[in-house]
């Protein structure tokens, strides 16, 4: 009883979230997001070996284990959504914002989970997963931006 009650101070939503700036114009760093052809040279959850019957078009993904959906914008974010075989599809969102000569770039994935207290204590390694792929991701962004431009 105890463990529920403490887990009811747990959030059921949560959002993982990485940023970077990146020393190119917006429009260098839009031709790498917004086309899903390009992300295999930055996005780190896609340079995975146990992908196998990749298929990308501009707009998805697709393999055996998971298939990212664009969909569609969201002011100045760029929305995708995620589903892994057996799992509950996750919502992420990549925004892009001009600073003067540089461009910010915030990469966020939004969890939703249910009451059930191991879903809720379990919530809490979402940033430790996603953190370390995310941020080496957003640096191949950046080198890959930096070099084009």
């Amino acid at each position: 009883m105890v463990i529920f009650l403490l887990s009811l101070l747990i959030p059921s939503t949560m959002r993982v979230s990485r940023a970077i700036t990146i020393d190119a114009p917006i429009g260098t760093v839009n031709a790498y997001v917004k086309d899903m052809r390009q992300w295999p040279l930055w996005n780190a959850l896609l340079k995975n070996e146990n992908l196998h019957s990749v298929k990308i078009d501009q707009t998805s993904f697709s393999s055996d284990e998971m298939k990212i959906i664009m969909l569609p914008p969201d002011s100045a974010v760029i929305r995708t959504s995620w589903e892994r075989v057996g799992q509950d599809k996750i919502i992420s969102g990549i925004g892009i914002t001009q600073a003067g000569n540089s461009t910010i770039v915030q990469w966020y994935f939004d969890f939703k989970v249910k009451w059930y207290p191991w879903e809720k204590f379990g919530s809490i390694v979402f940033d430790k997963e996603l953190g370390p792929p995310m941020e080496q991701s957003l640096d191949q962004l950046k080198k890959q931006c930096e070099k084009t431009y």
